[in-house]
């Protein structure tokens, strides 16, 4: 059995910055939103098409796929929003928490299993996830920005499974969002949404 782990929201806590970000420029979500969504690379904005994932788009999308770095990003913004960004805001409001539970959790299935991460995620906060340790719990790290895809995108979960030569019926993957969970499911995943880490080890209690 192959685990796969998403990151923010399940593993560590306190990671949604775009509300302090959006607070701190004077500006709505929603209007951040618009301005990260236009701040993407020029091919990325032509070949948009609207979805209910503004994190799977535009800008953000760009960021998290690493084909646009932090620096680029705020340079588009400030253009596209005229508000000017001082620093790096991604990293500077960035304060993960670790999720006790679920750390627990990774460490008695690793005593038997393959665990790993499957994340959706942009270089500074995986940089600081890595300063902090908060991978070492993991067998290996599957990063959409050093990976180019991002989920809900079949190829990601194509491409872990690859590399870890497991199929997808014999995989377990968590994650916060549904429609990653149902982009899951469709290629045969056991793939469950994760609400605590006390329903998580509820899952996947025959393999403990």
């Amino acid at each position: 059995m192959l685990f796969i782990f998403d990151m923010g929201g399940v593993v560590t806590d306190n990671v949604v910055v775009i509300p302090r970000i959006a607070e701190k420029l004077g500006i709505t979500e929603s209007d951040f939103y618009r301005f990260a969504k236009q701040s993407a690379l020029p091919e990325t904005i032509a070949a948009a098409k609207r979805g209910p994932n503004p994190y799977a788009e535009g800008g953000l999308a760009d960021l998290q796929r690493g084909t646009l770095d932090e620096a680029q990003f705020w340079y588009n913004f400030e253009k596209v929003s005229g508000i000017a960004v001082p620093c790096d805001y991604w990293r500077f409001y960035f304060q993960p928490e670790k999720i006790a539970g679920t750390y627990q959790l990774i460490e008695a299935l690793r005593k038997k299993y393959r665990v790993v991460a499957g994340t959706n995620t942009i270089r500074c906060h995986y940089d600081v996830h890595n300063e902090r340790g908060d991978y070492a719990c993991f067998d290996k790290v599957y990063a959409s920005h050093l990976m180019g895809i991002i989920k809900p995108d079949a190829e990601f979960w194509h491409f872990i499974l690859e590399m870890e030569r497991t199929p997808p019926e014999q995989t377990v993957f968590f994650d916060d969002n549904e429609d990653n969970v149902r982009a899951a499911l469709k290629l045969g995943i056991q793939a469950h949404l994760f609400t605590s880490s006390d329903e998580a080890a509820s899952a996947v209690r025959e393999w403990l």
